[in-house]
């Protein structure tokens, strides 16, 4: 599977709990796209930037990495699953 590099804003609903973030929903070019499951999680840290990233399943987009900033708050997908 290869795999589309971008960095796109999206919109996310997330449960957040005591050490824990759960990627739920997000609206991505103005459609809204429901996570089906979690296939990884990692953390980077960049300098003082701590980022979060999601190997995930998303209806209406397959699979993709999502990232959520701990700086700014701000989510992003970060790669999408293209065909070859």
């Amino acid at each position: 599977m290869q795999y589309e590099k971008m960095d796109e804003r999206v919109e996310m609903i997330a449960h957040f709990a005591p050490g824990k973030v759960q990627p739920l929903r997000f609206l991505w070019r103005g459609r809204p796209h429901k996570v089906t499951a979690v296939r990884g999680r990692w953390t980077t840290v960049d300098g003082r930037r701590k980022r979060c990233h999601f190997a995930i399943q998303a209806e209406g987009v397959g699979s993709c990495e999502i990232m959520f900033d701990l700086e700014s708050l701000g989510w992003a997908i970060q790669s999408i699953a293209v065909d070859s």
